[in-house]
């Protein structure tokens, strides 16, 4: 005995055998007894079951596992119907044309699928889907085509995606009545590249003062140094005659400390313009103008600050 539901109105759910109808049809019509027929009449039983309960996908596991076990027509026909509880219609229709295909010419359901196929056929909408590259269609996540195209998709709101290797993926939702037809239009974006930016290192000369500016710096240092000298020796010659002179006043010991903090300023001028004059030196061209291919060895400087009474003496050196 076969398996037979009414499917009651095109939308609804395949209504669940009546007890007396499925047990008459828990078991497909006998073939060799090996353990795989087995197995597979005892999952196409549990099937039934399922489907009696209005569990269809459950439904649908036993028996896609019961058909691949045991290629047998009746589990086709129970595996549409319970396609058709599920409401996936272009799997319940592939199902059934499945079965016209390996049932025998004259089985008394070949009328009753066609009917089926026909009544399910009209459940489905075409949807044109147009695009500027081609690419991959995806209806509620599963892949039903190409575009451009044209799909057949059940009555209902789906969600239609189109991917195209190298594109931005686009979405788009349709909703859509049994036996109409309507255009999807996808323009996809091609996807960013990475934008790769680089650095251009400029060699740039090192800086370097003419000949000039390094002697200028000497001579001013020079010149101060040799201030320095002259305030230090003064500051020490009012010392001595304040220090000798029983009758000095608070003026000549005023004048003697005013030269003699004016000497310590004059030293760290001084001290100062010497480290300058040293740094200009390790920066000016030495090399000779008229080969500037061959260039001399850069100059050799070296600052020498020896320690004094009442100040300090600086020695700058170099070589070439």
């Amino acid at each position: 005995m076969l398996l037979v539901v009414p499917l009651g109105s095109a939308l609804a759910h395949a209504q669940p055998p009546s007890p007396a109808t499925a047990g008459a049809a828990a078991t497909p019509p006998a073939a060799a007894d090996d353990p795989g027929i087995a197995e597979a009449r005892r999952r196409y039983q549990q099937g039934v079951e399922f489907y009696r309960r209005q569990r269809y996908a459950e439904a649908v596991a036993e028996f896609t596992e019961a058909f691949s076990r045991w290629p047998n027509p009746t589990i086709l026909y129970s595996l549409a119907q319970a396609y058709e509880g599920l409401s996936d219609v272009n799997r319940a229709i592939t199902t059934y044309r499945q079965y016209l295909e390996l049932a025998p010419e004259g089985d008394a359901r070949r009328a009753d699928v066609e009917a089926k196929i026909v009544e399910l056929e009209r459940l489905l909408a075409t949807v044109n889907v147009e695009s500027n590259v081609p690419g991959a269609v995806y209806v509620d996540g599963e892949r039903l085509g190409d575009a451009p195209g044209a799909l057949r998709i059940p009555t209902g709101r789906h969600e239609v995606e189109l991917r195209a290797d190298g594109y931005v993926t686009d979405m788009q939702t349709v909703i859509v009545a049994g036996g109409t037809e309507r255009t999807v239009t996808f323009t996809l974006e091609p996807v960013p590249t990475a934008t790769t930016t680089q650095f251009v290192q400029v060699d740039r000369e090192p800086i370097r003062f003419p000949r000039p500016v390094f002697y200028t710096a000497v001579g001013v240092t020079g010149a101060s140094v040799a201030t320095w000298g002259g305030l230090s020796i003064v500051a020490m010659r009012r010392a001595d005659a304040y220090n000798d002179d029983p009758d000095r006043t608070n003026l000549e010991r005023r004048e003697a400390r005013e030269i003699a903090r004016t000497s310590n300023v004059m030293l760290g001028v001084a001290g100062g313009l010497a480290v300058t004059t040293v740094l200009v030196g390790v920066f000016t061209d030495w090399s000779d103008d008229e080969d500037d291919t061959e260039g001399d060895d850069a100059a050799e400087v070296a600052l020498a600050v020896t320690p004094t009474d009442g100040g300090a003496l600086a020695t700058v050196r170099w070589t070439r």
